[in-house]
């Protein structure tokens, strides 16, 4: 399958194709047709799989040739953080750069009078945290009335953070004549009641199950005393030829500030990101990991989501989370888009528990890695010690630079390349030929008069989500 499949228009594709992107992911290739035909939509896939592309793209379709009025957004998207929802603004504006459509941000801890005013020029595409969207709408500053598209991102985090009551308070406010398209990493009992809930004869994508890591991580375990957790992380840092970027996840925000200080004393550049910072300064914080001013971000859960650094090849957790969920998505910041990365995890005797949660819910043992004289060599094998594995044979020292070799050689073929790409695109890349398109693969707002009396194109089980809900029918 090919970008040029997919019943993009040809400006879109283009603009797909200068970013050096032929090939779509397969979250993207079974999404975006399905999305174009006016469907509602569940797509459960792992993060890193290119999910926010195969929304913004057809949506920048769809929305193109109409304008905004004032105070009344033609689409929101929904994302549980601000660093989620600026990510997804980042991708708006890098895929619609070629399109006159106007995107604005609507999260806490920024101006709200700046965000009124953004409202009031009109806006497009309305990318918000479910609070504030909220806060703005009770306020009437926000008319729901002409919103086409609800997009709800990252439902399974929206669950775990306590937003549903708010998401239902928004859909309830929206017309019934919308597409709704819910995407989530992973698929448990009350993502899917979601689903329904929200949901009309949606076309439901899974990509991958929700609870397996990426292949393209290798992951280690490190058993080690607590009081020795900072000297086993010095000499995991050590092993790096050029450290960073790197990410260390630790559980509490008191341990972030201290670990980062201990880092800095050593000669580290690090960075702090939680979720107690203002928001200017957890912008800037990302900024200047994202252009290498910080090498190593230490940071809560509040990063495990969305963030999407080049290059990065390891991942730390200082602690194991105590949310077992919380493992995939801390260790999903490296091995994206097929790349390769290691994750290494720290274990005291307080961890172990949490250890075998984790082991459980990724369905795979996690191999026990040792390093030079900082491991708990016997002290802490309970029960939940993984059983060997073929996989983890090695060491920490071995692995890490297979990893270094990798990317300096991924690094050398991207700077031959024509392209010029990123390591991390979300798109994989191959020749591409253009065909001609069936009617029946039309997006809806591109189907003729035409095809419909050759009886070319009918309404069945593809009906658009929104035509059902015009009729307030289901179908049979």
């Amino acid at each position: 399958m090919k970008f040029s499949d997919l019943g993009l228009s040809a400006e879109l594709e283009q603009t797909v194709n200068k970013l050096g992107y032929e090939v779509p992911t397969p979250i993207q290739e079974q999404a975006i047709p399905q999305i174009l035909r006016g469907r509602d939509l569940f797509g459960c896939a792992q993060t890193g799989t290119g999910k926010t592309a195969s929304f913004i793209l057809p949506m920048i379709d769809v929305l193109h040739g109409s304008r905004s009025k004032v105070r009344m957004p033609r689409s929101i998207v929904l994302e549980p953080t601000r660093e989620l929802a600026a990510q997804v603004l980042e991708s708006f504006e890098t895929y619609g750069k070629d399109h006159k459509l106007k995107a604005a941000l609507l999260v806490g801890g920024e101006s709200m009078t700046d965000q009124e005013k953004q409202l009031k020029r009109g806006v497009d595409v309305l990318i918000a945290t479910p609070g504030r969207l909220l806060d703005l709408f009770e306020r009437g500053q926000i008319l729901l009335a002409d919103v086409k598209i609800l997009v709800i991102d990252e439902a399974d985090r929206m669950l775990d953070m306590g937003f549903i009551p708010d998401v239902d308070r928004i859909t309830a406010n929206l017309p019934k004549m919308r597409q709704t398209l819910l995407f989530s990493a992973t698929m448990p009992a009350e993502i899917k009641k979601l689903a329904h809930t929200y949901l009309i004869n949606p076309k439901e994508i899974i990509i991958a199950p929700a609870t397996r890591t990426a292949t393209t991580v290798t992951q280690h375990a490190v058993r080690v005393q607590d009081n020795k957790k900072r000297e086993a992380l010095r000499e995991i840092l050590s092993m790096q030829e050029n450290p960073g970027p790197i990410i260390i996840f630790c559980n509490r925000k008191r341990d972030i500030a201290v670990l980062t200080s201990s880092l800095k004393k050593y000669g580290y550049i690090a960075g702090s990101l939680h979720g107690d910072m203002a928001q200017s300064q957890r912008n800037q914080t990302l900024e200047d990991f994202k252009s290498g001013k910080i090498t190593i971000l230490v940071a809560s859960d509040v990063a495990a989501r969305g963030l999407d650094v080049d290059g990065l090849s390891l991942v730390v957790n200082f602690d194991v989370p105590m949310n077992a969920e919380d493992y995939v998505h801390r260790i999903g910041r490296t091995g994206r888009a097929g790349n390769a990365g290691v994750a290494i995890t720290l274990v005291s005797g307080a961890d172990e528990k949490y250890l075998a949660g984790v082991q459980a819910f990724i369905h795979q043992d996690i191999p026990v890695m040792a390093l030079g004289g900082t491991s708990s060599k016997g002290e802490n094998q309970s029960s939940s010690k993984p059983k060997s594995s073929s996989k983890g044979k090695g060491t920490v020292e071995e692995k890490i630079g297979e990893i270094n070799r990798r990317h300096s050689q991924k690094k050398e073929e991207a700077q031959s390349s024509p392209h010029n790409t990123k390591d991390s695109s979300p798109f994989s890349k191959k020749s591409t030929k253009t065909k001609q398109q069936h009617p029946s693969k039309k997006p809806y707002h591109q189907i003729d008069i035409e095809d419909l009396e050759a009886g070319r194109i009918g309404f069945g089980s593809d009906v658009p989500a929104f035509m059902l809900r015009a009729v307030n029918l289901k179908p049979s």
